[in-house]
């Protein structure tokens, strides 16, 4: 007797090594059988899209709590659905810093109550007590180190970085790093002081003060080589040559390239003042090192960053970040189409590494056993970004008025179709 699951995806399977046509069984929110033949309560004959490991994106910040005006997790966790996105790994700096293990706890429970995806928290790291990271280490996936100033708390000296890798690393959990070197950031201040050009912002954060950071990560890491680390929203090709050459001596050094950085260069920030961001818009050399990187394997993670603001607040204040949850699948289809990165290389920055780094075993793949998480791609659907479409609270895309090759079709977790053929279920 032929065993009926709870639901049927039939079409291109995307992964590590290639395409696979098949059909995937689905049963109380797990993948139980792979081939031909399979019966469903339901079927999906995905055509001609792609059938791709839930998306994973490992940098986002849902403002919850404290910033529920800008996003929540409901709100952000449904502009994740429309992109593709199934799991999240949310960043600690909220206003009142998710530091502590009881900060951490309130912050897990609302993301248990309110998301429609699966939310991971990474941990703060506070430099008056290091030692605060064993008692989260239960609650957490990763912890977050901010080399300069951020929400609630200092930028975090270098100097203090050696130890806090030994700390981290009791924990088995790896470390992502802000590498903006704030000593840096301050003299570039103080020489740039009454400038008044038009993307100063860039001047104000120049490559050297990534470049120096990550040269501060590498020499901690050589103390506490078993420690995963990852360079956030990597923005120059030093950046990635830096972490290549930590690799060659047996560091465990990687890097994630951001939506916004791969897509746009310096020079757009003159035209949309929305698009400031920490760091800041790079030179088109620097964008072509990623596009470079992201292809050949130098970056190992495709985050958004997705750091939504009001745009009273990008107007008005000055502040710096942009949303991209809502995107992350039309930049995906952009990625493959326009810039020839290949489905496969797509699935392990976006689904395989991810899950990898993070010790999450149960997804990250396509294969009997795992999570059903599923992001299903129509490459040959083109869409226009407008803000009638989106799902994220602020309101507002960088990529507002831009045309993609395509867009997620279906958005699966754990079985359940969130993202029916283009439409949110809820």
């Amino acid at each position: 007797m032929r065993v009926e699951h709870d639901l049927v995806l039939e079409g291109k399977v995307v992964t590590k090594s290639g395409l696979l046509e098949t059909e995937v069984g689905v049963s109380a929110g797990v993948i139980e059988a792979m081939g031909h033949g399979l019966k469903g309560a339901r079927r999906i004959r995905t055509g001609r899209c792609l059938i791709f490991p839930g998306f994973v994106d490992i940098h986002v910040h849902l403002r919850e709590p404290g910033w529920e005006h800008k996003e929540d997790f409901r709100t952000g966790s449904r502009a994740a659905v429309h992109g593709g996105v199934t799991t999240l790994v949310d960043m600690p700096n909220n206003p009142a810093p998710a530091n502590s293990k009881a900060a951490i706890e309130a912050k897990r429970r609302l993301a248990s109550e309110k998301s429609l995806v699966d939310v991971k928290l990474n941990g703060g790291v506070d430099r008056a007590d290091i030692g605060k990271v064993l008692s989260m280490a239960a609650d957490v996936v990763g912890y977050k180190v901010y080399l300069s100033e951020t929400t609630g708390a200092g930028a975090f000296p270098p100097s203090l970085l050696q130890n806090a890798f030994a700390r981290i690393a009791e924990t088995g959990h790896p470390v992502s790093v802000h590498c903006e070197d704030q000593a840096i950031l301050e003299r570039v201040s103080q020489r740039l002081q009454g400038s008044v050009e038009p993307d100063l912002h860039a001047d104000l954060r120049p490559p050297e003060s990534e470049v120096g950071a990550v040269r501060s990560v590498a020499g901690a890491l050589r103390s506490t080589r078993a420690l995963r680390a990852n360079i956030c929203h990597a923005s120059t090709g030093e950046t990635l040559g830096l972490a290549r050459s930590a690799r060659a001596e047996g560091l465990r050094l990687y890097c994630e390239a951001t939506l916004h950085h791969l897509y746009y260069n310096r020079r757009a920030m003159l035209d949309n003042k929305l698009l400031k961001t920490n760091p800041p818009l790079r030179s088109e050399d620097d964008r072509q090192a990623l596009l470079n990187g992201t292809k050949n394997g130098e970056v190992s993670f495709l985050v958004t960053d997705h750091a939504p603001h009001t745009e009273e607040e990008k107007i008005d204040g000055g502040l710096a970040g942009v949303p991209g949850l809502d995107d992350y699948a039309h930049l995906v289809t952009w990625l493959v189409k326009d810039q020839g990165v290949d489905p496969p290389t797509i699935a392990r920055i976006t689904s395989y590494n991810p899950a990898k780094f993070f010790d999450m075993a149960d997804r990250g793949s396509i294969e009997r056993g795992l999570r059903a998480d599923f992001s299903v791609i129509d490459l040959h659907s083109p869409e226009v970004v407008s803000r009638d479409l989106l799902c994220t609270k602020c309101g507002w895309s960088p990529y507002e008025g831009r045309e993609f090759p395509g867009r997620a079709k279906w958005t699966v977790v754990r079985g359940e179709v969130l993202l029916d053929e283009f439409e949110m279920v809820r």
